[in-house]
């Protein structure tokens, strides 16, 4: 990730959203034009409306205690969140140590509420299980049905699968179901399940399209078996992160060849908390990314750019109670919104917190293997001013590790200059090789640029970050020919504003090209960008073509 301490950009995104408002969430409101949906419980319409966004069901809080039952499931109006308890619920992990260990230590965790209308509203995919609801959502009208303990309730494994509506030869009506879809289970043949869905039609479908719940979901509030770790083959991976201030973006809707993991900014170390996590995490998000064939790596921080933060985390590294809830709180949380991994970005740790950072990245580790989530960890250049990384120890206890060959030249720098020249950033690669195995290490690779803007002395007047495609419309419209610097391998414009002369080390297909061929010639596992919504679409392909499919630098040297 970007390392945000020293990013203008971030630190100003962070005051314009109040993330630092600790377990605050605002939330804006959204307003009268969203449509809203039809809502039937059990087969029956009822009075509330909900709405659909970005892959979520959302249903008035009015509805909890009514058809959303459970009693350990506190609505608090004026934070706008659900708080849970989870020593008070019967939740079920990967194994009893597991559950143990986050029903123990996780203490009250929280569900952010959207303001619709001035109405508060909550989650159903994210909530489903603690209400004991399943439901399913066709055209503007979301149906659900309580678990009712008789039926064995099951999920289809697979997309495009089609049942039919009878299994009398000629009367079968083909009936379209997706993956994930809920269904109950109320019989079966040697070969079809006979299923009901929420809206009480009946249907049989193959038995291998349907995986049936291990437990009874009716008495147990929340269950999250094992995931299928990720294991890397021969093949190149690829990350991006997606900084997340309060609402979640939605999710890419398409797959791109040169992009394998979504790595969302959700999770916080509350500064100065009880070791408890800030939420900002979005189930649709997951949902929606799984559906298009990525990997979803949720991001845990320290919240680095929260004054104090430093301090508060060498606190939580020297205290078993802080440390410990903090383990269990993004466990959990990884769970609840079903990702696949897990990447650790703590920065700004303490120079004598080496050790700490070492423990808390052990300790995480064990549980993220017995769920079967990917861990990842996040370090900036060796250098002596980062020696709170201690590469070689973190390597053991991670599956990778992303290092950030980025900000050579920083928003507070003396001079101005390229954000990751190419001898910077191979430099950087050679050092902590030497300490990281070759097959977990991920390349940092920015998709951002700074436009420089100096004074007639060559004093920065100004370096905000900007993003591919601003830094490509600021040469296109000044009408500059852009120059290639065979020592940076990057491309420089610079143009006359007012009294004053802008400076740009762009970055595009071949800068980065340029960076993803060291990927291949040191046999690196991947790389890894600081982030999604800076790149251009089109860099994907990039990404894919020098990647996946070995395609020579001489494809990328004409972007202008």
């Amino acid at each position: 990730m970007k390392k945000r301490i020293i990013s203008i950009l971030i630190v100003f995104c962070l005051l314009i959203t109040g993330i630092n408002s600790g377990l605050l969430l605002y939330l804006p409101a959204f307003g009268a034009n969203d449509e809203t949906y039809t809502l039937f419980y059990n087969n029956q319409m009822i009075s509330q409306r909900g709405y659909y966004i970005n892959n979520t069901p959302y249903l008035p809080v009015s509805m909890i205690g009514s058809y959303a039952k459970n009693p350990g499931i506190t609505v608090d109006e004026t934070n706008k969140r659900l708080a849970i308890n989870l020593a008070a619920q019967n939740i079920m992990l990967a194994d009893d140590a597991t559950t143990n260990f986050v029903k123990t230590y996780g203490g009250s965790i929280y569900i952010p509420l959207r303001e619709i209308e001035k109405d508060l509203y909550f989650p159903l995919n994210t909530t489903e299980q603690f209400f004991k609801i399943s439901y399913t959502v066709s055209g503007n009208t979301v149906k659900m049905r309580a678990y009712s303990g008789t039926d064995k309730i099951a999920k289809i494994n697979r997309a495009g699968v089609q049942a039919v509506s009878s299994l009398l030869e000629g009367e079968g009506k083909p009936v379209n179901l997706s993956q994930n879809d809920t269904v109950f289970i109320t019989g079966e043949t040697d070969n079809y399940y006979k299923i009901t869905g929420e809206d009480g039609n009946t249907a049989y479908v193959m038995k291998d399209y349907v995986t049936i719940s291990e437990i009874d979901l009716s008495k147990v509030d929340f269950y999250s078996p094992k995931k299928t770790k990720f294991k890397r083959g021969s093949e190149k991976i690829n990350l991006a992160w997606e900084y997340v201030g309060n609402i979640t973006p939605a999710a890419p809707s398409v797959k791109h060849g040169g992009l394998d993991i979504l790595s969302p900014t959700w999770f916080d170390l509350i500064v100065d908390g009880d070791g408890s996590v800030e939420n900002n995490g979005d189930k649709g998000y997951t949902d929606s990314a799984h559906s298009s064939g990525y990997m979803v790596w949720a991001t845990i921080t320290n919240n680095m750019a929260t004054k104090g933060s430093t301090a508060f985390t060498t606190k939580t590294f020297n205290n078993s109670g802080l440390l410990n809830r903090s383990v269990a709180q993004y466990i959990f949380y990884s769970c609840l919104y079903d990702v696949d991994g897990i990447n650790i970005d703590y920065e700004d740790v303490a120079d004598g917190d080496a050790a700490g950072l070492v423990a808390f990245t052990a300790l995480l580790r064990n549980y993220t293997e017995r769920q079967g989530l990917v861990l990842s960890i996040d370090t900036l250049i060796p250098r002596p001013w980062t020696i709170e990384y201690d590469r070689a120890a973190l390597a053991k206890y991670v599956d990778y590790l992303a290092v950030m060959t980025y900000d050579e030249h920083y928003a507070g720098s003396p001079a101005a200059g390229s954000i990751a020249s190419l001898p910077w950033v191979e430099e950087a690669l050679k050092t902590t090789l030497k300490e990281v195995p070759a097959s977990k290490l991920l390349l940092g690779i920015p998709l951002y640029t700074r436009i420089w803007t100096v004074d007639s002395t060559g004093k920065i007047v100004s370096n905000p970050s900007a993003k591919m495609e601003s830094a490509r419309t600021a040469v296109q419209s000044n009408n500059l020919t852009p120059v290639w610097l065979d020592k940076e391998k990057q491309y420089y414009a610079e143009y006359a504003n007012g009294a004053n002369t802008s400076k740009i080390w762009l970055e595009d297909s071949r800068s980065i090209a340029n960076r993803l061929n060291l990927v291949s010639r040191y046999s690196l596992a991947g790389s890894a960008c600081w982030q999604l919504s800076q790149g251009e679409d089109d860099i994907w392909d990039v990404f894919n073509g020098m990647l996946k499919k070995n395609k020579p630098l001489s494809n990328y040297e004409n972007p202008y």
